[in-house]
């Protein structure tokens, strides 16, 4: 029996918007992403089937850390993004809908790209013809583009339906070119979705500018490294003057701080900064949205809810809190998340199970709605 069957059969009372996956291809992505000599090795079908196989031989089936990454890259050489949706819808009631994130990856200094953003964008408007009530999809925007704000304009005045920011690849979230970006979308009800997590491997590997270094909130240089001035630029303190110069505009710090800074939050007293540590950034987001101060601030728990079975259960406590409660929204990361612990099925079933119906209701259905602009009972 496929994914497809097995979803057609499970019961399903609410309508589930995953509001955080992929679908670029490894078209979308550097040639040098995967450092050589693997990148060059990889494009080879056969050679990447035969690899994938002895990997899951020797490194406990689909499970093992390496086998993982052989499963996203597997992912990566599917044909177009359709056939990567379809790959992520197998995993979910039919009736389930997914923001759909496209990655602008040709600046992060890892080589070139064998299709541009514009064609990203293009390919993704087709998928969301083709499935016109599942697929929601946001629009890429990357400041360091002389035509970011008319390009992206376009296509949100076409019908994209949100604008998905990623400072890691190399752009402070501050930068000058974005503010008419989030006053227009703070205008029009326009969600902004933007990564929250600390660098990993998708992340800005050339050398670093001197509009880089330049903080475009202070007017003073950084004198940081390549690792810290990125982390900077994602730490969820960078977003406290934008809130604040847009109280309308509704931002998602995807992640909720990040796998690594739940684990500070249950290791540090409940996320409060002990003598020479940092708080962990999960610790800044809930402080953040129990402030009340910014009442279009929203996370999502895609990646971090599969990263580690123990962090459902903190989700569950975080949760009692009804503001923090109606502010999280679901997501898995897909195909990213394929490198995770937990594959997407289970981690979802699961999340599901323990939160309970009325609470996974909350962030699965109701949030979403909220954070997209639309009505509650459509």
């Amino acid at each position: 029996m496929n994914a497809a069957t097995e979803s057609d059969q499970e019961p399903s009372v609410l309508q589930i918007t995953n509001c955080h996956i992929h679908t670029f291809t490894h078209k979308h992505a550097p040639d040098r992403f995967v450092r050589f000599p693997l990148n060059r090795l990889l494009r080879m079908r056969w050679l990447r089937k035969i690899a994938l196989a002895i990997v899951r031989r020797f490194d406990r089936g689909r499970r093992g850390r390496i086998a993982r990454f052989g499963q996203i890259l597997e992912v990566s050489y599917q044909r177009s993004q359709e056939k990567v949706f379809e790959r992520a819808r197998g995993f979910y009631p039919r009736n389930t809908r997914f923001v759909v994130l496209p990655m602008d990856m040709e600046l992060m200094g890892a080589g070139n790209v064998e299709e541009s953003i514009s064609e990203q964008h293009e390919e993704l408007w087709e998928l969301r013809g083709q499935y016109p009530d599942l697929v929601i999809p946001f629009a890429a925007a990357d400041p360091r583009r002389p035509d970011v704000e008319e390009a992206t304009r376009h296509l949100l005045e076409r019908g994209f339906r949100g604008i998905k920011l990623y400072p890691p690849l190399g752009y402070h979230p501050n930068h000058k070119r974005l503010w008419p970006l989030y006053a227009y979308a703070a205008e029009h009800g326009i969600p902004v979705l933007t990564h929250c997590s600390r660098p990993t491997e998708v992340s800005y590997r050339g050398p670093l500018t001197p509009e880089m270094l330049d903080d475009p909130v202070t007017g003073k240089p950084h004198n940081l490294g390549r690792e810290a001035l990125l982390t900077l630029y994602t730490d969820p303190d960078t977003y406290v003057p934008i809130l604040e110069s847009y109280p309308r505009l509704r931002l998602c710090l995807a992640h909720f701080g990040g796998a690594g800074d739940w684990e500070t939050y249950l290791n540090d007293q409940w996320g409060s900064a002990s003598a020479g540590s940092e708080k962990s950034w999960l610790a800044k987001i809930l402080d953040m949205i129990s402030s009340k101060k910014y009442q279009g601030l929203y996370t999502d728990i895609s990646y971090t809810m599969f990263a580690n079975d123990e962090y459902v259960y903190l989700l569950k406590v975080l949760l009692s809190d009804e503001r923090i409660a109606r502010r999280v929204l679901f997501g898995s990361d897909f195909y990213v998340v394929e490198n995770a612990e937990l594959e997407e099925r289970r981690r979802s079933v699961r999340v599901r199970s323990v939160l309970g119906e009325e609470l996974f209701r909350m962030i699965a259905q109701d949030n979403p709605r909220e954070f997209l602009g639309e009505p509650a009972n459509p």
